[in-house]
């Protein structure tokens, strides 16, 4: 190579982080004063708003610490990464330290694998009840045994899922928590979604987003203790899981589809040591079955303290905060709204710009819509860093959005058109689509991920900052299309489209074609979207959009029809949920009326003989949704409740933790409707008292199947006078087999019998039955069930209470029983024997008996004729230290004065007694004696 005098070379070298690098090499030339230099640069570029890409490498390390090394590097990566988190408020970008901003969430046990709601009522029941659960346990061991291994936790959008993800990786990275794993990784799925078509091995995945693992080479996995990887956003999967029809895979080397990999990593083929923790909205977690799932949690926002904690993070201002959170809480609905994290932030920032503003007082009762409308202008004021007042600032929104009424309508478009399709994830060929610049107003409304695999290879990924801006935006693009140029995209007939050409349409008409659609939703992604829609019809809020809109125009006549259909449509046959729906729609258009007339009848107490419509059920179940109170018991004898009636309320009193029903007839419509709030999705009813009621056999066996479902919560059950025989025996025994949580049976009042029994001391003696108190008092019960009963008490592991009162065991019945109760496997701690035809001769096995239980605390002989030859022998087991009797019920047991003086002993040696009850006996004189005795400490009843 020919070089002249003085030239100089320079040799620049770039090369994507984790890849080698070939430098030039001279060779056989002879270089004297020449000056040669080679740059040898690293490229590092990391993603704005996305995990972690193309990380710098750690300086070369010695080969024995290799692994250690490795981790230490990953967690500083993931530290530095994590320690921040992007807000979009009026500084554009400003980022915020995550440790300062994270307020704690509420997370619960979830028992089954729902759409996007806000103001859902299955947050709000007693949160003292139900423990949060902490961070660090959502892998625990599940009953004490092995460790959850595959873990979903699920919430709505807004909740706070990918923030809690962050939370946990940098608890992780900063040596906190969760030190078993070696590593951990995450995967968000809007990222995966671009790579879907490929092929790849797990080494490959894992040294793709994480290119320092490159320097272990493919001894990781296999030289890992422990692994956790983490996949976000199930929901925002765009490729699907299939399960059943992929192959199996257990080589970490072997390239396989990405949804193969995912799959067989899940199932266990591959990695099987690794934790697998998936998070996702509620309405695609059905898309891991739930056999692969060892652990189901659920995000439920924020509680009331942290709500205040929020604001209090987020505003920082002392003064600002305290008005804020003054305001918010005068206003129940969104009070109630903010335990959603994603709606305190948007909430927030538009009363920051509404106090600094000094426009406070025109915030009160706002609607959801004039909230979302001034969030619009707030982030169009931010983005256009203008900060005005007065009348100036006013007109010069309106230029604003005349200046952005272009992007505006396109991002709302896009907004209307991917929510019909249950997309919420876009990327640049999406904005191109639609004619969106993404530099344009879209930065303040959408969040935005730069995903780089190399320098040939990357890809922008957007999201709205929450699924209800995106729903407010689709209703923002459809009225307007309407209000300027009379066109109704909410047609889909033929017929609608035809009538367009010919005459132009109401308001009224656009929101009947929305509501037509939005009511046979079985998700109810397009509730938001068609309460912003009739809200957008009020004059108050089209003058805040002077600037998008050519004209304000009053629709009085339109929003009064809209009102009349919607109340048409509250009678009619339409999901319960979209009927609540309904509600918030007519409160966004100031009709409460309907609500009114409901709050009317509850104050004055004539629901209970009034007559409802399906209407008022309605304004009912919108009233208990939206008020503050107490969760713990729903009495749905209250009203005259019919089948229909009920599946009205199913959305809310599915969160009460008990309901009761009394005096009703319970045919096959009723016990249909009590199946489906007995299996409602994230049901709380852990209590249900069916008493006095026609259930019957027939109608047991119906409502068995929700009783022995895993969506069942049920831990006590009361079936008290239900007419039930022997014949509901073996529908008993299904019910308790396939039931483990029940604890509390209570079956008083049927004619169950000897026969039933006998079939349900079957399920009883079962290892895994969970029965802790059993109630048969008055079931037709003889002596010829008593050897059942033995079994149950010899074999039974958890009942520690029997209720047999009224029946007619006899003293051989309880003498069998007695030989029981000195079994060292007997547990029972209570029992009643209320009027069942005793007499002295059972009274001495008995009485051995309570001499050698070491469990049986409280006895109940109450109306038996013992007399006192029989309460003689039971007085000298009580005075027996080795007796741990705490209560004895001898009511109308026959006594007089002459067994006063074995009484009195017991009462003055005994120290397990304190409750003894000896009203209705003939005890004369004694009674005065036992009023008088001061030692004692036992409790008397006479």
């Amino acid at each position: 190579m020919a070089m002249g005098n003085n030239q100089m070379i320079t040799a620049t070298v770039r090369a994507e982080t984790g890849s080698s690098i070939i430098s030039p090499v001279i060779e056989n030339s002879t270089v004297s004063s020449m000056p040669i230099t080679i740059n040898v640069e690293r490229v590092c570029k990391v993603s704005h708003g996305g995990y972690f890409r193309c990380m710098a490498l750690p300086p070369s390390i010695k080969s024995g610490d290799l692994y250690e090394q490795v981790i230490n590097d990953h967690k500083k990566i993931l530290r530095e990464k994590l320690e921040y988190i992007t807000d979009y408020t009026s500084i554009a970008g400003e980022r915020i330290y995550l440790l300062q901003r994270f307020t704690t969430l509420w997370i619960t046990d979830a028992k089954e694998h729902e759409v996007t709601e806000i103001g859902s009522s299955s947050h709000r029941h007693d949160k003292t009840v139900i423990k949060s659960m902490e961070n660090k346990n959502i892998f625990r061991p599940i009953h004490e045994e092995r460790p959850a291994r595959v873990v979903i936790t699920n919430g709505i959008a807004g909740i706070g899922k990918t923030i809690y993800v962050k939370k946990f990786l940098l608890d992780w990275a900063m040596s906190k928590t969760h030190q078993k794993y070696d590593f951990v990784f995450v995967f968000p799925f809007c990222e995966l979604n671009l790579i879907s078509d490929e092929s790849m091995s797990l080494v490959q995945l894992v040294q793709q987003h994480y290119p320092h693992m490159r320097q272990l080479g493919e001894s990781y996995p296999k030289d890992s203790d422990c692994s956790l990887f983490i996949f976000d956003g199930l929901d925002e999967s765009r490729f699907s899981l299939e399960f059943e029809n992929n192959p199996v895979c257990s080589d970490i080397t072997k390239p396989v589809p990405l949804q193969s990999l995912l799959t067989n990593l899940i199932k266990g083929n591959l990695f099987p040591s690794a934790s697998i923790w998936i998070t996702t909205r509620p309405s695609t977690i059905h898309r891991i079955p739930s056999c692969y799932v060892d652990r189901v949690t659920e995000i439920q926002g924020f509680k009331d303290e942290e709500k205040e904690e929020y604001f209090r993070r987020k505003c920082q201002d002392e003064r600002l905060t305290e008005k804020i959170i003054a305001l918010v809480k005068k206003q129940s609905s969104l009070w109630m709204m903010c335990y959603v994290p994603a709606f305190c932030w948007i909430l927030t920032t538009v009363l920051e710009h509404v106090f600094k503003s000094s426009h406070g007082e025109e915030f009160r009762d706002s609607t959801v819509t004039e909230i979302y409308t001034k969030f619009l202008l707030v982030m169009v004021t931010y983005h256009h860093e203008y900060r005005g007042h007065g009348k100036e600032k006013i007109e010069k929104i309106c230029q604003l959005l005349q200046s952005d009424r272009a992007a505006i309508l396109n991002l709302g478009k896009l907004a209307f058109q991917y929510l019909k399709s249950h997309t919420f994830v876009f990327y640049e060929e999406d904005f191109k689509s639609f004619n969106i610049d993404s530099s344009s107003i879209c930065s303040g409304f959408c969040r935005q991920y730069y995903i780089e695999y190399s320098p040939l290879s990357h890809r922008r990924v957007y999201s709205f900052v929450h699924a209800t801006v995106q729903q407010y935006f689709a209703a923002l693009y459809i009225f307007v299309a309407y209000h300027n140029d009379k066109r109704n995209l909410m047609a889909c007939s033929m017929m609608g489209r035809l009538w367009e050409i010919f005459s132009k349409p109401t308001f009224f008409q656009v929101c009947k074609s929305a509501c037509s659609e939005v009511v046979q939703s079985h998700t109810g992604h397009l509730d938001l979207f068609l309460q912003f829609l009739c809200g957008l019809g009020k004059c108050r809020i089209q003058k805040c959009l002077q600037g998008l809109l050519t004209h304000v125009e009053e629709q009085k006549d339109d929003l009064q029809n809209t009102i009349s259909y919607m109340k048409r449509l509250l009678q009619t046959d339409i999901p319960p949920e979209r009927c609540i729906n309904l509600f918030h729609c007519l409160t966004e258009m100031n009709d409460k009326s309907v609500v009114r007339e409901m709050n009317e009848s509850l104050h004055q107490g004539v629901l209970s003989s009034k007559k409802l419509s399906l209407a008022d059920y309605s304004a009912l179940a919108y009233i208990l949704k939206t008020s503050d109170m107490d969760r713990k018991e729903f009495n749905l004898s209250t009203y005259r409740i019919s089948p229909d009636g009920l599946k009205r309320l199913l959305p809310v009193i599915k969160s009460f933790e008990k309901i009761t029903l009394t005096g009703t007839i319970m045919d096959e419509e009723m016990v249909n409707s009590m199946s489906a709030l007995l299996l409602a999705n994230k049901n709380q009813i852990k209590e249900l008292c069916l008493i006095n009621n026609t259930l019957g056999d027939t109608g047991l066996k119906k409502l068995a199947g929700a009783l022995m479902s895993s969506s069942c919560r049920l831990e006590i059950l009361h079936l008290c006078t239900n007419n039930l025989t022997e014949q509901c025996g073996k529908d008993l025994i299904s019910i308790l087999r396939k039931n483990r949580i029940i604890k509390e049976f209570d079956l008083k009042y049927n004619q169950l019998k000897d026969a039933g029994m006998k079939q349900l001391s079957l399920a009883l003696q079962d290892s895994d039955c969970e029965i802790e108190t059993l109630g048969l008092h008055q079931t037709g019960l003889t002596e010829g069930c008593c050897e059942d009963l033995t079994s149950v008490l010899r074999t039974s592991q958890s009942l520690t209470a029997l209720e047999l009162g009224y029946n007619n065991l006899g003293d051989l019945g309880v003498q069998r029983l007695s030989a029981a109760l000195k079994d060292p496997n007997c547990k029972l701690q209570t029992l009643g024997l209320y009027r069942n035809n005793l007499t002295s001769a059972c009274c001495p096995d008995l009485a051995q008996a309570l001499t050698v239980s070491s469990t049986l605390t409280e006895l109940n002989l109450n109306s038996n004729s013992l007399q006192d030859s029989g309460v003689t022998s039971l007085l000298k087991a009580l005075k027996n230290p080795q007796c741990r009797i705490q209560e004895i019920n001898l009511k109308n047991c026959d006594l007089t004065a002459a067994c006063g003086e074995d009484i009195l002993c017991v009462l003055r040696v005994t120290h397990s007694l304190t409750q003894l009850n000896l009203s209705a006996n003939k005890l004369g004189g004694l009674k005065g004696k036992l009023k008088h005795l001061t030692q004692s400490k036992c409790k008397l009843h006479l």
